[in-house]
């Protein structure tokens, strides 16, 4: 199926869509629910037999699952007064008409896998506004007051919400797609009801159940991405060794398996995995798996009554952290912490899934926009401060916030003659570390096999492009390489204006190159060849295609580049043999160095004239 076919299609005839965005890159499998049969709402009362009319919901959503429909639906987080033990609803002070549970049942369902749409095709639709309604000082009040709780033995963990306000301009269903494309995970869903819009991009599994089996995955701990492959790699290890993060995980986890405990047969209910670290886009997440058998068939009563509300999104322990944080959040989180489910049978056995609604929008329509909440938050403990925890709700907006990356390919540029690759195993270790990074899968068995169809058709020496698609696919292309008689000198000077830092296309090697296609070009019009890059502070990077390498007193080093630049591959070699050294170098080097060269895997090293603009009618200086 064409992503036209499918946009097409779903306009027709709508319904809701859970999706894993995840498990096969380029592409989303998608559950599809609809033809609805009926749509319910339960809202708070105090004139109504509250109690009843959920117990009675819950019900029909069983009865009617053994029946052959899809039942799906939203549990709003202030549901968690009817289901955490020791807690009324009918006297939780909760405001006429709250929304408490929704759901539609479905009559159809279909599975079907789908391309994920290029940025072109998802124009229509944007963010208009975004407000965060606590700024630093009213989170760091509220954060003094859940620490002081904390210290008092009242809670060992609790996780402190607050609210984003945000309205959206024009298609929200492509304002979705656009969004998944930039999270991307296992749990989103797109659920239009009556009077709302849910836009889901839940990377938290609740608890799935297939049979009598309950899986459930608390997630726990985040950081951001680092921008280099080091600094990323130094983020992630930096969460599983943090002992804040891990204590964290760790007491949300031993919540989970108390949970599971009372609707698990005896001696089922055991962790399978422990402070596993999973990449988004823009932050490392922590998360950890509990398993059990159910020791009843699966009721939505049982269920919800035993693990709602997620212990991830509250703290420990249960009651008391839900009480405090009503207090001290001083607003209903709606349908934020709270869950989107569906469910069917599958082989005659119940087969239900549920996220947890991180990383969700609920809108509802405002004039010709659609306004609502989105909602962040962190898990407190002792060992936490009131900074970091604001930062770290706040990176949570980053998906929404960040522009899209255009469509690109991870590039490597080789070197082959006579039947050889020039660095090959540096290229393809590099091309793997910017996969990890940029989401894409990886084979090095099938690169290894494309580099080799190419081999064994090709003679002379040839510049080799291998390329990587978003879907894991390899393709190469080759171009002739003439070598020359002398080795040409490279007139180089600075770029006219500092780099952004904050450019992820920086520090990895693609085809999007937009930036260094126009900085070379300007150079040109300078009489420059090249163009050496550097950041906000004068600290120099690389040029547009080459490394740099200084030679200062008898020392040879190249630029850090942890401002931006990528590593180039014959720089790593030379790294690794010890032959140049890695620190930072400044403007103020490149104009002082003893000596200059600069190189790359396809023509080695090679001189340079450097072209000093900032200081007038200086002599160009040749190396």
């Amino acid at each position: 199926m064409t992503w036209e076919s499918f946009e097409g299609e779903y306009r027709k005839t709508g319904g809701l869509l859970f999706e894993d965005s995840l498990s096969h890159p380029g592409f989303t499998v998608c559950d599809w629910y609809f033809d609805p049969k009926e749509e319910e709402q339960i809202l708070f009362s105090k004139n109504n037999s509250i109690k009843e009319t959920i117990k009675n919901s819950l019900s029909k959503l069983d009865d009617y699952r053994k029946e052959g429909y899809y039942p799906t639906g939203t549990v709003f987080f202030e549901l968690g007064y009817f289901f955490i033990e020791g807690l009324d609803i009918s006297n939780s002070g909760l405001s006429e008409g709250t929304p408490l549970l929704q759901y539609t049942i479905y009559k159809q369902k279909k599975r079907i896998q789908y391309p994920n749409p290029s940025p072109n095709q998802l124009k229509g639709s944007h963010l208009k506004k975004m407000e965060v309604l606590w700024d630093k000082e009213t989170y760091t009040k509220k954060w003094e007051k859940t620490r002081d709780a904390l210290l008092l033995g009242e809670s060992y963990e609790l996780n402190l919400c607050f609210p984003i306000s945000i309205t959206i301009e024009g298609d929200l269903f492509l304002y979705y797609q656009s969004l998944k494309t930039k999270q991307k995970t296992k749990y989103s869903a797109y659920f239009p009801t009556k009077d709302s819009r849910i836009l889901s991009f839940s990377p938290e599994l609740f608890f799935e159940v297939q049979g009598d089996q309950i899986q459930t995955e608390p997630m726990k701990g985040t950081i951001l991405r680092g921008y280099t492959s080091k600094e990323d790699e130094k983020n992630k290890s930096n969460l599983k060794s943090s002992a804040k993060e891990r204590a964290e995980n760790v007491m949300i986890t031993d919540l989970y398996r108390n949970d599971l405990g009372r609707i698990a047969k005896q001696g089922t209910v055991q962790v399978t995995d422990l402070f596993l670290v999973m990449g988004l886009s823009t932050v490392w997440q922590m998360v950890s798996k509990v398993e059990a058998k159910l020791k009843e068939p699966f009721t939505w009563f049982s269920v919800l009554k035993a693990l709602f509300p997620s212990g991830s999104v509250i703290g420990a322990p249960k009651r008391r952290s839900f009480e405090i944080l009503r207090r001290l959040e001083g607003n209903d989180r709606g349908l934020y912490t709270g869950s989107i489910f569906v469910s069917e049978l599958l082989d005659g056995k119940p087969w239900i899934r549920s996220n947890v609604t991180i990383r969700t929008m609920h809108l509802k329509p405002n004039g010709n926009l659609w306004s609502g909440i989105y909602g962040v938050g962190s898990g407190v403990t002792v060992l936490s401060d009131a900074e970091p925890e604001y930062e770290e709700c706040l990176s949570k907006l980053k998906f929404i916030t960040n522009p899209h990356l255009p469509p690109f390919e991870i590039l490597e540029t080789l070197r082959f003659y006579n039947g050889h690759y020039f660095l090959k195993n540096l290229h393809l270790e590099r091309m793997e570390k910017t996969a990890n990074r940029l989401g894409y899968p990886f084979s090095k068995s099938n690169a290894e096999a494309t580099l080799k169809t190419l081999a064994d058709v090709s003679k002379g020496r040839l510049r080799v492009r291998l390329l990587l698609s978003e879907r894991g696919e390899f393709r190469g292309e080759t171009f002739s390489l003439t070598k020359t008689k002398k080795r040409p000198t490279i007139r180089i000077g600075f770029a006219n204006q500092p780099v952004d830092s904050k450019d992820i296309f920086l520090y990895y090697k693609t085809t999007e190159r937009t930036y260094y296609t126009e900085q070379l070009e300007e150079c040109k019009t300078r009489g420059v060849e090249d163009c050496v890059l550097f950041a906000a502070n004068e600290e120099v990077l690389e040029t547009n295609i080459r490394n740099l390498f200084l030679r200062i007193g008898k020392v040879w080093m190249t630029p850090s580049l942890e401002k931006g630049g990528l590593p180039g591959v014959f720089r790593e070699a030379l790294l690794r043999k010890g032959w140049v050294k890695e620190t930072a170098l400044y403007k103020s080097d490149i104009e002082t160095a003893d000596e200059i060269l600069v190189g790359n895997s396809l023509r080695g090293f090679e001189r340079v004239e450097f072209i000093s603009h900032s200081i007038p009618d200086e002599k160009p200086k040749s190396f």
